[in-house]
């Protein structure tokens, strides 16, 4: 049976490797949805960093956002579900992690901000152009990261990080995971780390999602590449993993899709909704 609901990640997933949205997966977007699909995008970014090309699809109301911290509806521009980081724990993150040579930002009130310093070098710790053109004019810039969280007050909604070293990506990790355990660690993007509360998870949005709408898990269908899909690969009822997913998604995954750069999304589509 096809899916009633159906969830698709950005980065890795439904865009291609220049971030575009292609012809062919558009139309199985709009197909689905015309067959009475519930259409979702569920990605790591908050809302203004959804492309203006997804936002114009109609049929896109409701976005689950940085990894599950919020859920959207546009058309009623209400929050169906949030989960965020108290502030002490987002001010304690950044001490431990600005010392080590990786970026630091975070997501809050929902805008993007990050130390100038980090955003006047961000060739050097984000090497690839593509990546950097999501990061930098998403970002904000301000002199105290922690003092600019403090100022937009009690929680944050995500943090996230970029190292050139991976090597340091594992070291603060382990560290993270020492200090810091209830937190969230997330990969989305080759050389980022991300960071979210306890319950700020793509499957713990799909689940508040699905008793919002009156479905079951069992009628909803997940596509997704990173660690950060991993929760929603497991909940949905067809979990699907990109050809390039990580070995954890892909795994778990009760199907594989051919990869973001063959349009995998779409050719799961059109065949769950044929022309």
């Amino acid at each position: 049976m096809a899916p009633k609901l159906i969830l698709a990640d950005l980065d890795g997933t439904l865009l291609d490797e220049e971030k575009h949205l292609t012809p062919r997966s558009r139309a199985a977007l709009e197909r689905s949805a015309a067959a009475g699909a519930q259409v979702v995008i569920a990605t790591g970014r908050f809302f203004g960093g959804v492309p203006d090309f997804l936002k114009e699809l109609p049929f896109l109301r409701y976005f689950i956002l940085m990894n599950g911290a919020k859920v959207y509806d546009r058309q009623t521009d209400s929050v169906l579900y949030r989960s965020e980081i108290p502030l002490e724990t987002a001010q304690a993150v950044y001490r431990l992690l600005e010392p080590l040579g990786c970026t630091v930002d975070c997501y809050q009130n929902d805008r993007g901000i990050m130390p100038r310093k980090f955003l006047d070098r961000l060739d050097y710790y984000i090497p690839d152009p593509i990546v950097r053109m999501i990061i930098g004019p998403n970002r904000a810039p301000v002199d105290d990261l922690p003092a600019a969280m403090a100022q937009g007050g009690e929680t944050v909604q995500k943090m996230q990080s970029f190292f050139p070293d991976l090597a340091v990506r594992r070291q603060a990790a382990q560290l993270l995971s020492q200090q810091f355990p209830q937190l969230i660690q997330s990969i989305s993007l080759p050389t980022n780390l991300e960071l979210n509360a306890p319950g700020a998870t793509k499957g713990d949005a799909l689940a508040a999602l699905c008793r919002h709408l009156g479905l079951d898990l069992l009628e909803s269908a997940a596509f997704g590449d990173g660690t950060n899909d991993l929760t929603m690969i497991q909940k949905a009822g067809v979990g699907v993993a990109m050809a390039n997913a990580t070995p954890q998604v892909l795994q778990c995954a009760d199907l594989v899709a051919p990869s973001n750069r063959e349009d995998g999304v779409a050719q799961i589509l059109e065949k769950w909704f044929p022309q």
